[in-house]
């Protein structure tokens, strides 16, 4: 079997864009995989293509040659385009053996330790709103089923400074995070995501031990992902499990975070770490750290089919973000991987266990959208699915 060409579809999907690679190959079967990068969509769109170009003509089977090739063979390695399209590229070349081995990806992983996967509910929540409305919100979700929820309760907030914490943004900020523990009572889990947003590390220790009382599962990202020795001066400093790991790249990058005690769990993105087996080789290093994996789910169906297939067979996977599917998602993908009660059945259809329907897709062209507003007080992140 030998490729023979690949395309990309952009698929508008209200706050980012999927980008979705096809790779066909000569015997007709082909695989899907997403490298969606919030805002740099067509930077990714254009890195795939030039893949293609040593893609086409190989053995789509020889998965870890292609991507040591890709990644460390081009000279020029890492960052988030690259990266992303190496994931898309990745993904889509599993999908291939799964499908043409007639088995499910996990299986040629090692097979699956889990049947299912425990979810938490994020993009459910108003950012900036009140104690109230965030704790009305919260039941609604838990109401769907969901045993978990992670929110940030100072994102969006007017006045917000990323380098001073004003007392009025940090006493509302716990008062939501109180507010909605009542809310939704002591048995559901509740994460809560910084998105980077304290810029002083200072800051971030005083916020996070205002919320020590209220039984936190993780906190995330509570300062920015680039100085990894400060994390670990954050982690050791708070009585809250620290994450981090969305915007981290490959197994190095996380062997150097976990060397330094830099996290109790590890977040790698499939569609930006490298792809399926790069997750695979990051949560094995965790495990040697005792290190649960919780890996960042925010994008399309694709790459949520391909963080399923890493969730069933990795012994120390904990829990997985999830997003509300748009309205319209069923009508682009056909997902096997079912959502249950607040946990995501994992299915055993051949590769990925999504279908992509090509001509829905172009239904939704590509619109620019830019996250450079992602804190600010008018970026609209909640998708309709919860209400």
């Amino acid at each position: 079997m030998k490729i023979t060409g690949l395309e990309t579809f952009l698929v508008f999907a209200h706050w980012r864009n999927w980008t979705i690679v096809r790779i066909d190959t000569d015997s007709g079967i082909c695989g899907y995989g997403e490298g969606t990068l919030e805002g740099r969509e067509q930077s990714v769109q254009t890195a795939i293509g030039e893949l293609g170009r040593y893609l086409i003509g190989k053995d789509p089977f020889a998965i870890e040659l292609h991507y040591q090739e890709m990644y460390r063979r081009a000279f020029w390695t890492g960052g988030a385009v690259l990266n992303s399209a190496i994931s898309a590229a990745e993904m889509a070349l599993w999908d291939i053996k799964g499908k043409s081995l007639g088995v499910p990806v996990y299986e040629l992983l090692g097979g699956r330790v889990r049947d299912r996967v425990k979810l938490y509910a994020n993009a459910w929540y108003q950012g900036g709103a009140s104690p109230d409305v965030m704790a009305r919100q919260a039941r609604e979700t838990v109401a769907h089923g969901f045993q978990g929820l992670k929110f940030n309760p100072f994102i969006r907030r007017e006045g917000l400074d990323f380098y001073r914490l004003d007392n009025e943004i940090l006493s509302v900020g716990v008062d939501c995070v109180a507010a909605v523990r009542e809310a939704i009572g002591p048995s559901v889990d509740l994460f809560i995501d910084c998105n980077g947003i304290f810029n002083t590390v200072g800051n971030a220790v005083r916020a996070a031990k205002q919320l020590e009382p209220y039984n936190i599962g993780f906190i995330e990202e509570p300062i920015p992902h680039e100085n990894l020795a400060e994390m670990a001066y954050f982690r050791s400093k708070v009585d809250i499990p620290t994450a981090t790991g969305e915007r981290l790249f490959t197994a190095f990058t996380f062997q150097q975070l976990l060397e330094i005690k830099g996290a109790d769990i590890v977040q790698p993105d499939l569609c930006h770490c490298g792809g399926i087996l790069e997750a695979r080789k990051i949560a094995a290093i965790a495990d040697t750290h005792y290190v649960a994996v919780a890996p960042h789910n925010p994008n399309g169906a694709i790459g949520n089919g391909a963080t399923a297939q890493l969730a069933a067979c990795v012994p120390n996977f904990l829990v997985l973000e999830y997003f509300p599917p748009e309205p319209w998602r069923h009508e682009v993908v056909t997902d096997s991987h079912v959502v249950q009660d607040g946990w995501l059945q994992i299915a055993d259809t051949p590769g990925l266990g999504v279908q992509f329907d090509e001509q829905a897709a172009r239904q939704r062209p590509y619109q620019p959208v830019d996250v450079y507003d992602l804190h600010r007080k008018d970026f609209n992140l909640k998708v309709p699915g919860f209400d």
